[in-house]
């Protein structure tokens, strides 16, 4: 098991080594736990020694309320505001920098150069002082920007019938219109590991027949009535029931969160905002958006 000091000092040697935090996008169904699983694995790389800072990029406040921190402006509203990035970002208890950075696609297309210098040069100084990047991103199906623009994509399946559907149209949507190959795999709610292996195997032999990206089995979080008690007190798992299964789990998987760190993007030194927002801009222009 890799220790708390050298988990931290991994994350701290990536992002030095590229000039910014490197993101991990975490992407799947609505209700398969992607917004949970963001807050306590920010939690528990913050409890760790990293410095965390999860983005929230859908709409709904999802994200603060698991963290236990109130609501914030969000990039959206930058438009009509002058506050700037100051009142889109917290912190909570457990020093996680919150960031919410959700706007629908297509308002994001028509920010201004000025409001997109502004916010752009204000989020990379967060960046750079950042261990890793967690973002909540949205349904693929809805909005594919935020993932696509991420180092690495995590995708999250759950027993729910329609959770392996969704997550076979994320993967083929990704791979087909922006060229992404590698998808990390976390299974959530399952009951045991027997059942979060069944899950894998079934997306993976369905990914292989019909498209050409590499999926890698990442771990699995049980099924733990604990994290439903943990989100009524709006405290994170990690706090609220330490001893309980689920926050072991997230404890493991925080702990070997670096070594997932295989990018695709090729970028060295582009923040995130500026990614996102680039990456809105030319999908609108090439006309071929399919926002809702």
């Amino acid at each position: 098991m890799i220790r708390d000091q050298d988990q931290a000092a991994s994350l701290r040697r990536m992002a030095a080594g590229s000039l910014r935090a490197p993101s991990f996008a975490f992407i799947g169904s609505p209700g398969c736990g992607v917004t949970t699983i963001v807050a306590e694995l920010s939690t528990s790389l913050a409890l760790n020694g990293a410095r965390p800072m999860a983005i929230d990029g859908c709409a709904g406040q999802h994200l603060a309320r698991c963290l236990g921190v109130p609501a914030t402006a969000t990039l959206e509203s930058q438009v009509v505001s002058l506050a700037g990035l100051d009142e889109m970002m917290t912190r909570s208890r457990h020093d996680v920098t919150l960031v919410n950075l959700y706007a629908r696609p297509e308002e994001r297309a028509l920010f201004s150069a000025q409001l997109w210098l502004r916010l752009g040069g204000a989020f990379a100084a967060l960046e750079r002082d950042a261990s890793v990047l967690l973002v909540d991103a949205p349904d693929p199906a809805f909005d594919p920007i935020p993932a696509s623009v991420a180092d690495n994509l995590v995708l999250i399946l759950s027993p729910a019938p329609e959770s392996l559907t969704g997550a076979y149209a994320a993967i083929k949507r990704l791979s087909t219109q922006f060229g992404r190959q590698c998808f990390n795999v976390l299974i959530n709610r399952a009951r045991h590991l027997e059942e979060a292996r069944e899950l894998f195997a079934r997306l993976s032999s369905v990914a292989a027949e019909f498209l050409a990206v590499s999926l890698r089995w990442v771990g699995f979080v049980p099924e733990d009535n604990a994290i439903r008690r943990s989100q009524t007190l709006h405290r994170p798992l990690m706090e609220a029931f330490v001893q309980s299964e689920a926050a072991a789990a997230f404890g493991q998987l925080g702990l070997v969160l670096p070594q997932w760190h295989t990018p695709e993007t090729g970028r060295i030194s582009t923040g995130f905002m500026d990614m996102l927002i680039a990456a809105s801009r030319d999908w609108a222009e090439q006309g071929v958006r399919e926002w809702p």
